[in-house]
């Protein structure tokens, strides 16, 4: 995350994503046609930064909105190259109803002050389920002793994390609760998941 310790900080407050949709930049992963969702077998670089295509995202065509969206005369220099698609897949083969999506979870953020680090993990498939962990809660013994570890609950974190960037917008990061305040001010690094290909489930 774009900060470094209490001097500089890009942002006021970072929220996480929930979840990450990888599906469109994975290779040999089947992926929508961005105008009819159909089967996509082409992706076109070009098209990426055409402003007529509104937000910038990845485009990727079947093969006839491919040949329906480079007649234009402005795209006609476009060079879309072919898609990887699994053999199982191929464009004269049967496809399903639904094409799916390739995403992954939000598990833990690693969150960092000056030197101390601080991280908050999810326990557990329910979203409101969140662990604090500070390894330096408490110390025994003064300059020659040793930390004690500390994990809280706080589960009031995901209400912050489900929060729209607007209402985000609207609060002051000073009103926020301790735990709530460290996860959107100190993230420094998000680890994410696919429940789907976890060995352990």
């Amino acid at each position: 995350m774009p900060r470094n310790g209490k001097n500089f900080k890009a942002f006021r407050t970072i929220q996480p994503s929930l979840e990450l949709d990888l599906t469109d930049l994975l290779e040999e992963t089947p992926r929508e046609c961005s105008i009819c969702q159909e089967l996509a077998v082409n992706e076109c670089l070009d098209c990426y930064g055409d402003p007529s295509f509104g937000i910038r995202r990845i485009k990727q065509f079947c093969r006839v909105c491919s040949q329906q969206v480079h007649k234009h005369r402005a795209r006609r220099s476009h060079h879309p190259r072919p898609l990887h698609l699994p053999k199982e897949l191929s464009p004269s083969g049967s496809l399903p109803e639904i094409i799916p999506r390739q995403t992954m979870q939000l598990f833990g953020v690693l969150c960092i002050e000056t030197s101390h680090y601080v991280a908050f993990t999810r326990q557990g498939p329910d979203v409101h389920q969140w662990l604090f962990f500070d390894s330096m809660a408490d110390r025994e013994g003064g300059l020659n002793g040793f930390n004690i570890p500390r994990v809280t609950p706080c589960s009031e974190v995901a209400d912050y994390l489900e929060m729209s960037p607007e209402e985000l917008r609207s609060l002051d990061p000073k009103s926020l609760p301790a735990c709530a305040r460290r996860l959107l001010c100190d993230a420094y690094m998000c680890f994410y998941h696919s429940p789907s290909l976890g060995l352990y489930k």
